[in-house]
C-alpha cells in the first residue's frame, strides 16, 4: 500500500524540505553561520588584516577656560595728556597690540585675549595702572577714545601665563 500512493517517497521529500527550511531559519540566528557560501559551493575564506591605526596628530581636550575682569582704559601716543614715548617698559616699539599692564599681575610678554576686542601682548606699564587694570594701545587718538574706559573680560593665551599664578597675583593684592 506504501508503494501504491508512494507515501514513502513524499515523506522522504517533505523531510528534505522541512530540514532544509530549517536550516535557512536557523541562519538567521546564528550570526557566524554562512549558509550562501556552503549551500551553492562558493565557499572562500577570505582574511583581511587590519593595519595598525597611526595616530599622527592629537588634541588635548581644552581645559575649563578662565576669565578674569579687569578694567581697561584706551591710550594713545598722538595725547599728549598720557606722556606715551615710542619705547614700551620692555624697549619695544609702541604699536597697536601692546598693552599696559600691572607687572607685579600679569608678566611682560603675556599674550591676553580680551573678549570682543582682540588679542594682545603686555609690553608696557604705567604710572596709573595696578592690579586688575590695563591701558590698550591704539594709533588713533580717536580710536582711544572712542575705547574710553570699560570693563573688559581676558585671559591667557597658549599657556603664556597660567590661571594658578593669576589666582596667587590677585591674592598677593589683596
Amino acid at each position: 500500500m506504501l508503494k501504491k500512493y508512494n507515501i514513502a517517497v513524499n515523506i522522504a521529500f517533505w523531510i528534505i524540505v522541512a530540514g532544509i527550511v530549517a536550516v535557512f531559519a536557523l541562519s538567521l540566528f546564528v550570526p557566524g553561520l554562512k549558509l550562501n557560501s556552503y549551500l551553492f559551493g562558493t565557499h572562500k575564506e577570505v582574511i583581511v588584516e587590519k593595519e595598525p591605526l597611526v595616530i599622527t596628530e592629537y588634541k588635548e581636550i581644552e581645559k575649563k577656560i578662565e576669565w578674569y575682569y579687569f578694567v581697561a582704559t584706551g591710550y594713545s601716543s598722538n595725547d599728549s595728556g598720557q606722556g606715551t614715548g615710542a619705547l614700551t617698559a620692555t624697549g619695544k616699539a609702541v604699536k597697536e597690540g601692546i598693552i599696559a599692564v600691572d607687572p607685579e599681575m600679569i608678566p611682560y610678554g603675556t599674550v591676553i585675549e580680551i573678549k570682543d576686542v582682540g588679542v594682545f601682548t603686555a609690553e608696557d606699564c604705567g604710572s596709573k595702572i595696578k592690579g586688575n587694570r590695563l591701558d590698550i594701545y591704539f594709533d588713533s587718538l580717536k580710536d582711544a577714545e572712542e575705547f574710553g574706559r570699560q570693563g573688559v573680560w581676558i585671559r591667557f593665551v597658549n599657556g603664556s601665563f597660567d590661571a594658578e599664578n593669576m589666582e596667587v597675583a590677585l591674592a598677593a593684592k589683596k
